[in-house]
């Protein structure tokens, strides 16, 4: 019996195994026939190409001249390029220069064969804010790219002046390289996986996840995308690890603002974040979202930069001043958008009102009583001044460093200073 029931899945294993090698040469040869496909961009301004030292850059730009630069890095993978800024780009062109690169190996840049890397696309972004946009610039990423946004921020600091990260997952999860390293870059792997998983339903799999109401003009990009010569090359250097990049070193180091804007779908593994975020951090979580969120609410997302832009900054920036040396992450909300705010840990903890609500970063309150009457002043992110704190009490933050807590008199707002009273 243990022997038929043995030769049974042998049967049953080889019979997978060969639809899995029939599917793979009948994908492999629809994507032999389809390639190349016509590819131009959607995204508004003009069309420029960047003669990088490896390659050739195709990036969008547009906005005013005298506008401060905001460059769009784009997730890398399986079709990806600067197409998934398309809803973002032109609102935020109204405040910012805006620049829209296609990252090496994806969609209108060069997909030479070489050996692909997370630092081949850290230099890229260096060298592109040094002799493209030529000088500092706010950085917006997604995806893998948070990593190389971060680590050209903490290596050139000059040349980023804040970070805007959508849903950065791979700043908790990335490692170096994986399990499937040595069997992607073999040819023949790597020949049969790639036309497997730019199929169009493979393809359609992947759009519904990242969210639900997708167009078949999306469909039709991404598959273009992917249809391109060279166009493997890239994602399954992706998908063997060879681009993930470790930066908890230089979170530590961050100087820059941070804005963080979580997908609330997108937090699937909350423990992993806390204590791991830079000190200079706004977080924003959106509910009903992933990890794609300026596609699925690209006005909230845009309201919430403005607003960070305008009022985030300077609450972060005056937080700080007490004790620049010991400088605490700052978590807070944005006024007159309605979303919840997390802590480090991603628990929400308050449902937004109109006044935004301010709290200390990895708080582990350990309440030791009222100060008393003292005059205790902080930063209020909705007066935009400092105010006299109202009921301040004495806390003391995770890592030991005692602190204020307390509201404002007039709109009620949470406020946090470091130090004593």
């Amino acid at each position: 019996m243990l022997r038929r029931v043995r030769r049974l899945l042998q049967l049953l294993g080889l019979a997978v195994l060969c639809t899995v090698v029939a599917a793979a040469i009948v994908a492999l040869w629809h994507h032999t026939i389809d390639t190349p496909q016509p590819l131009e961009s959607v995204l508004p301004g003009e069309a420029r190409i960047y003669r990088w030292k490896l390659g050739h850059i195709f990036y969008k730009v547009l906005g005013a001249l005298d506008a401060p630069p905001l460059v769009l890095l784009h997730a890398p993978g399986v079709g990806a390029s600067s197409y998934e800024m398309r809803k973002i780009m032109q609102p935020l062109a109204e405040h910012y220069r805006v620049y829209a690169p296609d990252l090496l190996g994806f969609g209108l840049s060069d997909r030479p064969r070489r050996d692909f890397s997370a630092e081949t696309y850290i230099a890229l972004c260096h060298d592109f804010l040094a002799e493209v946009v030529r000088g500092p610039a706010m950085l917006l990423a997604s995806g893998v790219s948070c990593n190389y946004a971060l680590a050209v921020a903490a290596r050139s600091p000059q040349l980023c002046t804040s970070l805007v990260l959508i849903s950065p997952t791979a700043l908790f999860t990335a490692g170096q390289g994986g399990s499937l390293t040595e069997l992607v870059t073999l040819p023949v792997v790597g020949s049969l996986l790639y036309p497997l998983v730019s199929s169009r339903p493979a393809l359609r799999y992947a759009i519904k996840r990242r969210h639900s109401d997708y167009t078949m003009s999306e469909l039709d990009y991404l598959y273009a995308a992917t249809h391109q010569l060279g166009a493997q090359h890239a994602p399954l250097a992706l998908i063997a690890g060879e681009l993930a990049y470790d930066v908890s070193e230089q979170m530590d180091t961050l100087q820059q603002p941070t804005l963080i804007v979580w997908g609330s779908h997108a937090l699937n593994d909350t423990r992993s974040i806390q204590g791991h975020l830079p000190k200079r951090t706004q977080v924003i979580l959106l509910q009903g979202s992933g990890t794609y969120v300026h596609e699925e609410l690209p006005e909230t997302v845009v309201a919430n930069i403005e607003e960070w832009s305008k009022t985030g900054k300077a609450a972060i920036n005056a937080a700080s001043k007490p004790t620049a040396e010991a400088s605490e992450t700052a978590i807070s909300s944005q006024p007159a958008i309605q979303e919840d705010v997390v802590e480090p840990s991603g628990t929400p903890v308050a449902k937004m009102s109109e006044a935004a609500v301010s709290n200390p970063p990895v708080a582990q309150e350990d309440t030791q009583g009222l100060v008393g009457v003292q005059k205790v002043e902080a930063y209020c992110v909705k007066c935009k001044k400092k105010m006299a704190m109202q009921d301040p009490q004495e806390v003391t933050t995770k890592n030991g460093r005692p602190a204020l807590r307390g509201t404002c008199p007039v709109c009620g707002t949470g406020l946090f200073r470091i130090g004593h009273a």
